[in-house]
């Protein structure tokens, strides 16, 4: 009986939960922090994707649906702002060639 408990044991793969990389909680939270403001299906979408992010690189991807929903419920002005706040934190955990601020492009 040992051998097969041993075996079965041995065949089993189980996934490996990991936290995430060190910087990527105090970004995330970052992150959501621009959204406290807003509300509606959008943005609690985007909440949820922004708790599910595994890495800096899954939080970065989202800056568009981020300024989306700000600039939606507020003004791109705005959007913009909040987003080029968060570049200092992104750059702790990204390459900087990476790491873009949001230009303003009305003028």
């Amino acid at each position: 009986m040992a051998a097969w408990t041993q075996w079965l044991s041995s065949q089993l793969d189980l996934p490996h939960i990991s936290s995430p990389p060190a910087g990527v909680e105090t970004v995330r939270q970052q992150v959501l922090s621009i959204l406290d403001d807003c509300e509606g299906v959008e943005c609690d979408r985007l909440r949820w994707r922004l708790h599910t992010a595994e890495c800096a690189q899954d939080l970065w991807m989202l800056r568009g649906p981020i300024f989306q929903v700000v600039a939606s419920q507020h003004c791109q002005s705005l959007a913009t702002d909040r987003l080029n706040e968060l570049a200092p934190a992104f750059q702790e955990i990204l390459p900087r060639t990476m790491v873009a601020r949001v230009r303003n492009s009305w003028a």
